[in-house]
């Protein structure tokens, strides 16, 4: 796709240094900024800026700093006498739609040479948009089924139509559905009965009739679990002050937490959660639903002792397909 970029060049090189009447005219950039205009939020964005050594001397690059996300596709390192050189600066990711205002700052070796800032500039603004957000987050257990779906809007003024839905993956299938002829339409995922187990994330690109955007990019966060399972799959403590909680006990309320576990179509489902963590003090209540537990995590302040937090929380049911559950704990107390 050809970018929709706009750039301004100054008809003079730009003074940038400072110092001796001798030095300020002898380095020179074409610009000291930049600035685009984008309607694919993953369309490549990328400027060169030129440098010119008029001196007698090697100008020498010592830092090159860059407003996240930018980033330099080709390092200015050295200039020579009459010489020119290149900066080569890309937009990376993540990126967010709107304005965009970064800048990039070249400080160099050479004492008589003040450090040159430019302006990196510009707006994302698509004009197809995917509600509510441009992903599909979905989650199954083994054997079953699920869907999700998308609304895809045009706001152009010209019509748009979705010319081609490839995709390669094997554990869903995609159905598209015009709501609005050229206007709004309609994009469900659906889970494959067979998909494997484990989590996958993998980009959908769909084809356009847009000049602006012929391609619309949508993430698929897919999730195939086993009948039995636990939420989350892991916990993570963080890091633990002892000093902290002695002052303030009810710190422990933002440390503690719960560990759900669910029997899929369950109706009699039984629990017993142990720990080989002496940090760790758990309690279990089964919910009136009969197909889960809710096992509450709880910090032993009296038995913190420093170092790391390695370890288990071992989960015993009556599902005799899915007798043990290991649900793997760390953390840190200092």
């Amino acid at each position: 796709m050809r970018s929709s970029i706009f750039l301004t060049l100054i008809p003079a090189l730009m003074l940038v240094s400072s110092g001796s009447a001798a030095d300020q005219s002898r380095l020179q950039v074409s610009e000291q900024s930049f600035s685009f205009e984008i309607f694919d939020p993953a369309e490549p964005v990328e400027h060169v800026f030129y440098f010119h050594n008029s001196g007698a001397d090697t100008i020498q690059v010592e830092r090159i700093a860059l407003t996240p996300p930018l980033r330099v596709g080709k390092i200015l390192s050295r200039i020579p006498p009459n010489e020119d050189g290149q900066l080569i600066v890309g937009l990376g990711t993540p990126r967010e739609l709107g304005e965009y205002e970064g800048a990039i700052e070249v400080s160099f070796k050479n004492k008589d040479l003040s450090p040159v800032r430019l302006e990196f500039t510009g707006k994302i603004t698509p004009v197809i948009e995917v509600r509510p957000v441009p992903a599909f987050f979905i989650a199954t257990t083994r054997g079953r089924t699920n869907s999700a779906s998308l609304e895809i809007v045009n706001k152009d003024a010209e019509p748009m139509q979705i010319t081609e839905v490839p995709h390669s993956s094997s554990r869903y299938e995609l159905r598209l559905a015009t709501v609005e002829q050229g206007r709004r339409y309609r994009l469900e995922l659906v889970m494959r009965a067979d998909a494997k187990l484990g989590r996958q994330t993998e980009d959908i690109t769909l084809l356009t009739s847009s000049k602006k955007q012929p391609r619309l990019v949508i993430q698929a966060n897919t999730l195939v679990r086993e009948r039995v399972y636990t939420f989350p799959e892991s916990l993570d403590l963080g890091l633990i002050k002892r000093s902290e909680l002695k002052s303030n006990p009810g710190l422990t309320n933002l440390i503690n937490q719960t560990l759900m576990v669910y029997q899929e179509g369950g109706k009699n489902f039984e629990v017993n959660a142990l720990t080989d963590l002496d940090a760790l003090d758990l309690g279990a209540q089964r919910s009136n639903l009969g197909d889960r537990y809710e096992i509450q995590v709880q910090v032993a302040v009296k038995r913190l002792a420093p170092g790391p937090i390695n370890g288990f929380i071992r989960i015993k049911t009556n599902d005799p397909d899915f007798p043990a559950l290991s649900v793997p704990v760390k953390g840190s107390v200092e």
